[in-house]
């Protein structure tokens, strides 16, 4: 729109001066101004400044070339061609930094760009982040000392102050604003908001820091940059101020940027004359030389560290994006004539074509989710009772959940002959972050003093390995990311775990009396996503707490107890791996298993197709099987019934769902049969399939706890 407006469209331009005259203009680049502070304010805010220090060895060789190689490229060109004798003083003095900022690297452009593309927590984009953070700092550090270079050679003692008023501002931040924000956090209880006093007084002190910065020499933005790295990232300051601000600056104040850098763009001063300009012109190269020589560098860097070149673009890709930050640069620049109008617009054109075509290529080039697409088994179905371990990844969002997995290992019967290795997965939206994080507490000297918000799920499952010592293994690991990647945590620790099974909270919890208590539409979407990539079978655990009664008689071998559970055969992989998991809890003494199978009417199963018909092979020969090793025992029973249509089987599922206290069936997407026929029409949640819908609906309103299992999906 910017673009539009910024144009000369010659009997239009009065009408268009009177809409944006000079004081509107004003009042909105004031007023974009004030976001724009925020907005790096915020950015910096998010970052963990102890990423840069601790970043591998990857990231150093791929972020410290992106930025080096441009700037000393762009000065061999600069001498090597022109040299100053045709530039006035002016462009002397604007060169410089028009070539620091044609080869930057803007962390909070390509944080931005990887939020944008749901990459943050892939290899790639972490890679790609920490890459762009180094390469960040080392230039603004450059642009410093070159800054203050120019600025000794013209006046000594004012560039001596400067440099003690930026060395003040930076030692301000780390001894006196850090560690009032330490105390602010001190002074926040565990899991309460911070105080709405400290936070305006935060922010006031964003904007102050602009007026400080002034004295420095450098941009007064660089100001709430330097006062946000010295907020600790994530929770509960970070956190609160990205919730109070970042709707305003992302939605409202960085669009009106935009509009406003956009408005200044006019394309009648873009001619064949603007390219004689000597200035203009090298400009140009300098841009072109220090885009392409900061992609070759990179994929370079990227192949010396051994990605694949496919890889090593991507990366490069994301390391040269160019985006808000560089705009504003250039507008600052032409706001002070270091640059003219027709110069101004190349610069333009040129971010423009980048961040239009970077995102489109990286979404070309990567897809992290390929990763997940299995070629081997992993499910339960195919282990090996007598040698292969079960393991498990089941993930927690709140402490609610913390019982429900509990209750469902101990139903799973883990014993020293087939042990369960359980990997705990605490799941926590990113609050006031850049980088997501991953945490193993097994690997980590002493996490409770750090990580509190997991303190009580690592002593709840520690315990629970106690008490089962030489059955159950337990590893707890912390992910802390955004909801929108969530599921790709999941996927990949399942995959690096080797896990056959992943256990997901259903999105809904009740109360004891059957109500609903939360309803959470985040993690429904996240459910949604591990069923759809998952590199192993998934179950969805619908807890009514009724399995709790089984939990609490475990450790008391006088009393008698039992918990009983029931599957539900139809037929298709899902449901073949939901007999294979019941087998499993078979082996525990006190667990009653039912398997009731809802067969089609016979003429409907002689009129079934070949593909059809090979499934119900596959079917017989599992239960078959079950039948061959479990039937016998007086706590295993076979049950079938036929059922004509979808009414026939929930009038069944109404009648027998008070008798279990777990329910196990198969999400089965995607399949048809008589006996699920009309069900569709009213089904509420499709992440339970059919059946499991039915179950967990408020029609039938049992007690009993609800596991849905989709099997592996091989691609």
């Amino acid at each position: 729109m910017g673009l539009a407006i910024g144009c000369s469209w010659n009997q239009w331009d009065d009408a268009k001066s009177k809409l944006f005259g000079v004081g509107s203009q004003n009042v909105l680049v004031l007023l974009t101004d004030f976001g724009y502070a925020l907005y790096l304010f915020l950015s910096a805010a998010k970052i963990d400044v102890t990423m840069s220090v601790k970043t591998g060895k990857s990231s150093l060789l791929i972020g410290i070339p992106a930025v080096v190689a441009p700037l000393l490229i762009e000065g061999l060109v600069r001498n090597g061609l022109y040299g100053d004798t045709h530039l006035t003083r002016k462009q002397r003095t604007a060169l410089p930094v028009l070539m620091g900022f044609h080869g930057m690297t803007s962390f909070p452009v390509v944080a931005s760009l990887v939020s944008e593309l749901q990459i943050v927590n892939s290899e790639l984009g972490r890679l790609s982040l920490s890459s762009a953070l180094v390469s960040d700092i080392f230039g603004v550090l450059i642009m410093i000392a070159i800054g203050q270079v120019n600025r000794f050679n013209n006046n000594p003692s004012k560039a001596s102050a400067e440099l003690s008023c930026l060395l003040l501002l930076f030692l301000l931040a780390v001894f006196v604003f850090r560690p009032a924000m330490r105390w602010i956090i001190k002074q926040t209880p565990e899991g309460a908001p911070v105080k709405s006093s400290y936070i305006q007084l935060v922010i006031f002190l964003a904007l102050l820091s602009t007026v400080l910065a002034s004295f420095t020499g450098q941009s007064p933005i660089i100001g709430p940059f330097i006062f946000g790295l010295a907020v600790p990232d994530g929770a509960p300051l970070a956190s609160t101020l990205v919730d109070k601000l970042e709707t305003l600056v992302s939605d409202m104040f960085m669009p009106i940027l935009i509009t406003t850098c956009a408005l200044r763009v006019d394309f009648s001063k873009i001619s064949a004359a603007t390219f004689h300009n000597d200035f203009t012109k090298m400009n140009i190269i300098l841009i072109c030389a220090a885009v392409g020589i900061k992609f070759v560098t990179c994929v370079v860097s990227s192949k010396y560290c051994k990605f694949p070149f496919k890889d090593a673009l991507t990366i490069s890709l994301i390391v040269g994006c160019k985006g808000s930050v560089e705009l504003v640069s250039y507008r600052i620049v032409r706001d002070y004539d270091g640059i003219d109008d027709g110069l101004y617009g190349t610069c333009i054109i040129c971010i423009l074509i980048i961040a239009t075509f970077v995102p489109a290529a990286v979404r070309c080039l990567y897809d992290p989710s390929t990763k997940y697409a299995g070629f081997q088994n992993r499910n339960i179905m195919h282990l090996n009772p007598s040698s292969d371990q079960l393991r498990l990844l089941a993930c927690i969002h709140r402490n609610e959940n913390i019982t429900a997995i509990l209750h469902l290992l101990n139903v799973s019967c883990p014993t020293p002959v087939s042990p369960l290795t359980v990997h705990i997965f605490h799941l926590i939206e990113l609050p006031g972050r850049t980088a997501p994080i991953l945490i193993s507490h097994k690997q980590q000297d002493d996490p409770l003093d750090n990580h509190s918000y997991s303190r009580h799920i690592i002593n709840s499952f520690d315990r629970f390995e106690r008490d089962n010592e030489g059955t159950v293994y337990i590893e707890c690991f912390t992910a802390v990311s955004p909801c929108t990647v969530m599921h790709d945590e999941v996927c990949t620790l399942a995959l690096d775990k080797i896990a056959s099974l992943i256990i997901l909270p259903f999105h809904i919890t009740w109360t004891v009396d059957g109500f609903i208590d939360q309803d959470d539409q985040k993690i429904r979407k996240l459910n949604y996503s591990v069923l759809e990539k998952a590199p192993c079978s998934v179950g969805i655990f619908v807890d009514r707490g009724n399995l709790g009664r089984f939990r609490a008689m475990v450790s008391s071998s006088e009393m008698i107890c039992s918990c009983s559970v029931c599957v539900i055969f139809v037929g298709g992989k899902d449901d073949r791996e939901a007999i294979s998991y019941a087998k499993r809890m078979v082996s525990d003494s006190r667990v009653r298993l039912t398997v009731l199978r809802l067969r089609a009417p016979m003429e409907d199963q002689n009129g079934s197709k070949s593909r059809q018909t090979w499934e119900d092979r596959v079917d017989g020969e599992v239960v078959k099987d079950f039948k061959s090793k479990c039937l016998g025992d007086e706590r295993v029973v076979y049950l079938e019934n036929v059922c004509r249509d979808g009414q026939e089987t929930a009038f069944i599922l109404r009648k027998i769902a008070d008798r279990f206290d777990l329910i196990i069936v198969g999400r089965r997407n995607g399949l048809q049969s008589p006996q699920t026929a009309g069900l569709d029409e009213w089904n509420e949640f499709p992440e339970l399939g059919l059946l499991g819908d039915l179950i967990a609906s408020t029609d039938i309103n049992t007690r009993a706890s609800l596991l849905v299992m989709q099997q592996q999906q091989i691609r």
